[in-house]
């Protein structure tokens, strides 16, 4: 290579930067996953985004699944979603890849090797840590018409704050309506964390790892991501079902997947 040097930034949103001026010229590697070895993309006759043809490269015990790509972008379109999770779903029929965020690309089948070998401990540690797993999701949400008003009916104390504010039809001041929202939050957060901690409680017998997201609505009590055995599935679902149990018709339960382990990859990629 001369004295030509390439750098990848990996990132999300697609985003790739070049060190030289011959880059756009180069031959742009795009990244969906590493995986234990060459060995382990045999077989699958995969194709990837613009229906491009997957393979490996291998440094060692690990190995970049890649295809070639002709722009230093990639938009995140459906159809380019789309491609990205098939070749992962795939994947997941014979091993636990670590999967990559979309929008990965590298100058070249150099940097990718670099890549691999610069990182190859973190991703053996982490191939191991994840191997022969899968990840699950669990949701729980109120499943309720008007979340204010089912929490004023279960906690005294917001019904009265509720009703004081409002008595005689008297129209609330900003701070009254403040305060109120405030308390409102603080009940929902408590509860949130109440509800959490018993389900989790609940399914760890059940998972390896257990991960709490952020709500992503306000009526979503909790958000978990599960690492499981792969052959633990059934195990795990009966555990879904006998946790909801414990739950009445205000609450709702969720679960989806095998995904690839997405929320236990835990890779800071050495550039």
């Amino acid at each position: 290579m001369g004295n030509k040097q390439n750098r990848v930034l990996v990132g999300r949103g697609g985003s790739v930067a070049h060190t030289t001026a011959q880059a756009e010229t180069s031959r742009l590697i795009y990244l969906y996953a590493i995986i234990g070895g060459a060995d382990a993309c045999q077989g699958y006759d995969l194709a990837g985004i613009d229906g491009r043809v997957v393979q490996c490269i291998s440094i060692g015990p690990v190995a970049a699944v890649v295809s070639e790509t002709p722009g230093g972008k990639m938009r995140p379109e459906r159809r380019h979603l789309a491609a990205h999770h098939q070749v992962l779903k795939r994947l997941m029929e014979k091993s636990t890849p670590l999967p990559m965020a979309f929008g990965i690309i590298a100058d070249g089948p150099g940097d990718i090797e670099r890549i691999l070998s610069l990182n190859r401990e973190v991703l053996v540690e982490q191939l191991e840590r994840v191997g022969g797993k899968v990840e699950m999701s669990v949701r729980v949400l109120w499943d309720v018409p008007n979340i204010f008003e089912f929490f004023v009916n279960v906690h005294p104390e917001l019904k009265a704050l509720r009703d004081r504010f409002f008595r005689g039809g008297h129209e609330p001041s900003h701070d009254d309506k403040i305060g109120l929202g405030r308390l409102f939050d603080r009940l929902m957060n408590e509860d949130r964390a109440t509800h959490t901690d018993c389900v989790v409680n609940l399914l760890s017998s059940r998972c390896c790892e257990i991960k709490e997201n952020k709500p992503r609505t306000e009526c979503e009590v909790m958000n978990l991501a599960c690492l499981i055995r792969r052959d633990a599935q059934k195990d795990f679902e009966d555990g879904i079902f006998e946790t909801a149990k414990l739950f009445d018709n205000n609450y709702s339960f969720d679960f989806g997947g095998p995904f690839p382990p997405h929320s236990f990859a835990e890779i800071n990629l050495q550039m």
